[in-house]
């Protein structure tokens, strides 16, 4: 089940968010899964238009039998003040794609 879960951060900053998963109440082991992280400009803007994290580039798997993880955020990705949207799915083995987390990450100016 996907969660809406709202961010926000301060633009010109880098910017980072830890996140544990779960599923049903129990936490998702993270073993044998790819985490992928898209941030776009808006729920309706394709894939392509927006930054993908992966691990190792962006995205650091803190614990995986505790379905933990780092979304690191570097400044020069978030350059203006407004609304993004991201989405996070976890990928299995044989590439079904299931959306963890998703929503506005909305920036502000210092």
């Amino acid at each position: 089940m996907s969660l809406q879960l709202p961010l926000s951060g301060v633009v010109h900053n880098d910017l980072a968010y830890d996140f544990q998963l779960t599923y049903n109440r129990i936490l998702l082991n993270l073993t044998g899964y790819t985490v992928r992280v898209v941030l776009k400009p808006s729920a309706t803007a394709a894939d392509a238009s927006g930054i993908t994290y992966e691990a190792g580039t962006g995205l650091t798997i803190t614990s995986a039998a505790e379905g933990e993880f780092t979304w690191d955020i570097p400044a020069a990705d978030v350059p203006a003040a407004g609304a993004m949207w991201y989405r996070a799915d976890v990928i299995d083995g044989l590439a079904h794609v299931a959306t963890a987390l998703y929503g506005p990450l909305t920036l502000i100016a210092a």
